[in-house]
């Protein structure tokens, strides 16, 4: 009675945009904790990431990676003076991870 083509749309729609927003926060987690320079974060993002999956999961949640850097990095070290700004370099972080003969 209450279920139509519309709700489910707006469930659906609104169940996107929240996965997106979840899953983009822990990709944007794990690439800052690997432009930090963690071991740890580094040997776990190779160990479950090919070179072609973590591109791609940074070129689809690019806009969750800038927001993780202002809440992570940015507004920490200025408002409360924190550690130095670790630089935004996924050219760093891909060549560090893949460019290694291992």
């Amino acid at each position: 009675m209450f279920y139509n083509l519309e709700f489910s749309f707006w469930y659906l729609f609104l169940g996107g945009i929240l996965t997106y927003m979840v899953w983009g926060f822990i990709v944007a987690f794990e690439v800052i904790l690997g432009m930090s320079g963690s071991k740890i974060a580094l040997k776990w993002i190779k160990k479950h990431h090919t070179y072609k999956m973590l591109y791609n999961e940074v070129k689809a949640f690019y806009p969750m990676l800038l927001v993780g850097y202002l809440f992570l990095e940015i507004i920490p070290h200025y408002i409360f003076k924190a550690d130095p700004l670790v630089k935004f370099d996924l050219d760093k972080l891909f060549k560090e991870l893949y460019d290694k003969n291992d």
